[in-house]
């Protein structure tokens, strides 16, 4: 489990203790929040946690640091001779007069939060008192305007500068009046927003350009002068690396940004500048001999390639001057039957696997241990792995399935066609963005004559109810409302634990099994006949063979990326040889079905309450 993550009965929580220190300015012991059942989406939202708690925990630290660093100053300042202690400021400094306006309007927040919580007035005369010296005051503003004679108000920005400490010089005899003139915009409007308060009226003062107040005197020793650099720490980048991640999958920013927190954990946060390839080096190498969860030395590759990523928009964006996972000269090693234990593995099913799953609870529609979509959607559950079999579909393809991509004709043509996205708000017509692997994964190939033989021409014909270019298994479209909502994660979150668990077929048995299977049966096929170069990878949606099956395959050089590729009608004869000898298959799809609907009414209920009209697409 991932650090302060939290698995419960109810689902995954976000739980982090706030240290010790910051606890009296934070507010609270432990940030906690819920992030729902879905563990996919729980990691993408831990990431972002994660970042966003070490940035708030890394600023609240700064802002302590200052807050004493600034009471140290202040004790020192008083501590001094008051006769010497002010600091001289020339009267006619470019930029004074925005700075003591700013000061002044800056009191104004503190007569809107007394008013907010009652503790304005002490009797009840007060309120008619200031009027009237509100409209005095704005009527001596009005004549020294149109006389020029602001002796009025000199004491006034004297007394502002000497509040914070500094002296104000008149080296010219005339800066002093230039400035009070310039601060009397800013008494006006203070003046006029108060007066309008009085009226009952919410009025807030407009800053003056944006510039700060002046700052106090004690404080100029503990703020960055200028060109003094401020040192940039690792968690600066994260913002940085998230705002980039945000084009990405969510698989991706997870993932990403999982390890970038984990580096930034690991150095405890310390300045870019400081951070070398020894410290890279030394978070793979901890990842690697971790106790839970350790990483693979091929797994820790493409930990450093996000690390580079990382590092490489920190120095593009002047954060850094240098890359230190670039600058890594070897990587840390575990053995290589240590390194095969760690991986993932994905096996193939065996014929008597498929038997058993074709026996199984999965293909009884009668079966009563299904709950909800997977119950519902009789279609989804007898299609969907023969589909994947037949034609090798990458379990996204297969889900990802409309109506439309199924193409009548002498033979059925079945077309993988949707758009390569890494991410995005949805498709024009209202319903999440169906999202292909790679370019390879378009094709257009007959639709396998098991399949048709089967009854699949007819079950496409009888969902073309619901729309002609609707969804082919409408449970596989996603709750909506969702972070980032993606097509059929709620049968694959059914049916892998299904073969792994309940079928006992163990782990590296799932939905990608099915394309191994046929990648198998592919390979098989070409000892009888040798293909046509890429048609095997053509037909199963790959760009090129692996390196282990370029000794059975026909290859292709730059040619594939020109052109449709196959003439879908002429490969026919090749797709028929993919057979897989004592197969026991399901019965025809609408004798399985026993005369039950395809989709139960409570999923085309919930579909039409969550969606609309959009799923029944036109």
């Amino acid at each position: 489990m991932l650090p302060n993550l939290r698995a419960t009965p109810y689902g995954y929580t976000y739980l982090k203790t706030v240290p010790a220190d910051l606890v009296p300015v934070i507010g609270k012991t432990v940030i906690k929040k819920s992030l729902g059942r879905d563990f996919k989406l729980a990691k993408v939202r831990w990431a972002e946690l994660e970042a966003e708690t070490t940035r708030l925990f890394h600023d609240t630290r700064q802002q302590m640091a200052l807050g004493r660093s600034a009471e140290d100053a202040l004790a020192a300042f008083l501590k001094k001779d008051p006769h010497t202690r002010l600091k001289a400021l020339p009267a006619g400094r470019k930029g004074l007069a925005e700075q003591l306006s700013a000061l002044y309007l800056a009191g104004l927040s503190d007569d809107y939060s007394a008013r907010k919580y009652g503790e304005r007035w002490k009797d009840a005369t007060e309120p008619d008192e200031l009027a009237r010296e509100l409209d005095a005051v704005l009527g001596d503003i009005k004549t020294a305007v149109v006389t020029g004679d602001v002796t009025p108000f000199e004491p006034t920005v004297t007394q502002l500068a000497l509040w914070r400490g500094y002296r104000l010089v008149d080296q010219t005899g005339e800066d002093l009046q230039a400035l009070t003139y310039e601060f009397l915009r800013a008494a006006k409007m203070g003046c006029e927003v108060l007066a309008a308060r009085q009226r009952g009226e919410f009025a807030e003062p407009a800053s003056p350009g944006g510039v700060p107040p002046l700052p106090a005197a004690w404080e100029l020793d503990i703020l960055p002068r200028p060109g003094q650099q401020v040192q940039t720490k690792l968690s600066d980048v994260t913002p940085l690396y998230t705002k980039r991640l945000a084009i990405s999958d969510s698989k991706t920013r997870s993932t990403s940004l999982s390890r970038w927190q984990r580096f930034v954990d690991f150095c405890r946060d310390k300045p870019l500048s400081k951070v070398t390839s020894t410290d890279v080096y030394g978070f793979l190498e901890s990842r690697l001999h971790a106790n839970e969860q350790p990483w693979s030395m091929s797994y820790c590759s493409v930990a450093k390639r996000s690390l580079a990523e990382a590092f490489a928009l920190a120095k593009t964006r002047g954060l850094c001057t240098h890359n230190p996972a670039n600058e890594l000269d070897t990587m840390p090693k575990i053995s290589a039957s240590e390194e095969k234990k760690r991986k993932k593995p994905r096996y193939p099913y065996s014929v008597s696997q498929l038997n058993i799953l074709f026996a199984s609870d999965w293909y009884k529609p009668e079966a009563q241990n299904w709950r909800q979509r997977v119950k519902w959607d009789l279609g989804a559950r007898y299609w969907v792995p023969l589909v994947c079999l037949f034609h090798g579909l990458r379990i996204r393809e297969a889900l990802q399935l409309c109506v439309s991509d199924v193409e009548f004709g002498v033979h059925p043509l079945l077309r993988i066609q949707v758009e390569v996205e890494a991410a995005g708000d949805g498709d024009t017509d209202g319903l999440p963005t169906r999202r292909l692997k790679n370019e390879a994964t378009k094709r257009a190939v007959p639709v396998h004559p098991v399949l048709v033989q089967l009854g699949f021409c007819e079950f496409v014909w009888k969902a073309k109810e619901f729309g002609e270019r609707s969804p082919l298994f409408p449970s596989s479209l996603p709750e909506k409302g969702g972070k980032d909502p993606m097509w059929g994660r709620a049968y694959e979150q059914r049916f892998v634990p299904f073969v792994r668990d309940a079928l006992a077929f163990g782990r590296g048995f799932g939905t990608h099994s099915f394309r191994h299977t046929l990648e198998d049966c592919l390979r098989n096929a070409q000892l009888e006949e040798l293909w046509p170069a890429g048609l095997g990878q053509y037909y199963s949606g790959r760009t090129l063979p692996s390196d282990k099956d370029k000794e059975f395959f026909r290859q292709m050089g730059s040619e594939r990326l020109y052109g449709e590729g196959f003439d879908p009608s002429r490969i026919l004869r090749y797709v028929e040889k993919i057979q897989y000898a004592g197969l026991t298959l399901p019965p025809p799809f609408q004798q399985w079905l026993g005369g039950r609907p395809v989709v139960d009414g409570h999923l085309v209920s919930a579909l039409d309450q969550q969606w609309g009209d959009a799923w029944r697409r036109q």
